[in-house]
C-alpha cells in the first residue's frame, strides 16, 4: 500500500473511530449505557489509537513541522503532562465516595438491600429468581450471591437495582 493511499484512508479512519468512541464515551459519562455501548467504547479507542498513529507516521514530515510552531510544542507537552499527571493517585484508594459506597453495598446482605431500596425482601428475591439468580440465603452478601451464581457484581446490581 502506497503513502497516498494509506494517507487517503487513515484521516476517515481516526475521524470515523473518534465519533464513535466520543459519543458512547460520552453516554457512558452519562450513565447511558444501553446495548453494547460499552464494549464498542473500549475497542473503538484502540482502533482510534492505532489510526492515530498511523496517521501521524505517513504525515511524518507535516506533524514534525507542527511542533516547530510554538501551539503544535505547547498541545503536545500539555497532553503528555495531562497524560502522567493522570497516572498520580490523587484521590488514596477507598476516599472516593462513589467507589467506597459500592464497596459497601457489595458486601451488604440482599436483605440490607432491600431495606436501602424499600423494597421487600420476598419481592427482591422474585426479581433476581425471574433473571435466573438463585439466592441461598438472602442474609448473603451481594459479593457472595454473584460468586454463587458465576456472574459478576456489575450484572446483580444492574438486575437489582434496574
Amino acid at each position: 500500500m502506497n503513502n497516498t493511499m494509506l494517507k487517503s484512508i487513515t484521516t476517515p479512519l481516526v475521524a470515523g473511530a473518534f465519533i464513535i468512541s466520543a459519543s458512547t464515551g460520552l453516554m457512558i459519562f452519562f450513565d447511558f449505557e444501553p446495548g453494547i455501548v460499552e464494549p464498542v467504547h473500549e475497542w473503538m479507542s484502540w482502533v482510534l489509537v492505532s489510526g492515530a498513529l498511523l496517521h501521524v507516521l505517513v504525515n511524518w514530515s507535516a506533524f514534525k513541522s507542527s511542533l516547530r510552531r510554538k501551539t503544535g510544542g505547547a498541545f503536545i507537552v500539555g497532553a503528555v503532562a495531562i497524560a502522567l499527571l493522570s497516572l498520580y493517585p490523587w484521590v488514596e484508594e477507598g476516599e472516593d465516595g462513589r467507589k467506597k459506597a459500592v464497596k459497601s453495598l457489595e458486601k451488604a446482605s440482599l436483605v440490607s438491600v432491600s431495606g436501602v431500596l424499600e423494597a421487600g425482601v420476598d419481592q427482591m428475591l422474585a426479581k433476581l429468581a425471574g433473571n435466573g439468580v438463585e439466592v441461598m440465603d438472602p442474609e448473603n452478601s451481594l459479593e457472595e450471591i454473584a460468586e454463587q451464581n458465576d456472574i459478576e457484581k456489575k450484572e446483580l446490581f444492574g438486575i437489582i437495582f434496574e
